[in-house]
């Protein structure tokens, strides 16, 4: 059984309790179909323009926290456009 989320399911059992406070694209248990592919576009846009605002401003750990969420959603937009057929899962979660 999963949990839908706005942009995929956490593959986590519902009885249990995520320890990933809203950081489902680096978490393990996150998984997505293409039919979320324009919810992930999006999000890669807002995160663009915040790494570019945090960036100009000089704020270091703004930029490596949400650079690692973008790498992440960039594995994730790449594997949904290559093989529109599979869910793709959370490869690092790292």
């Amino acid at each position: 059984m999963t949990q839908a989320l706005p942009n995929g399911y956490c593959g986590l059992p519902t009885q249990r309790t995520c320890p990933h406070a809203n950081a489902c694209l680096t978490c393990p248990m996150f998984v997505t179909t293409p039919e979320f592919l324009p919810q992930h576009r999006e999000q890669r846009q807002q995160l663009l323009q915040i790494v570019s605002a945090a960036e100009a401003r000089g704020q270091a750990r703004v930029v490596e926290m949400n650079r690692q969420v973008l790498d992440n959603l960039e594995k994730i937009i790449t594997g949904l456009e290559d093989d529109p057929g599979q869910p793709e899962a959370t490869a690092d979660a790292s």
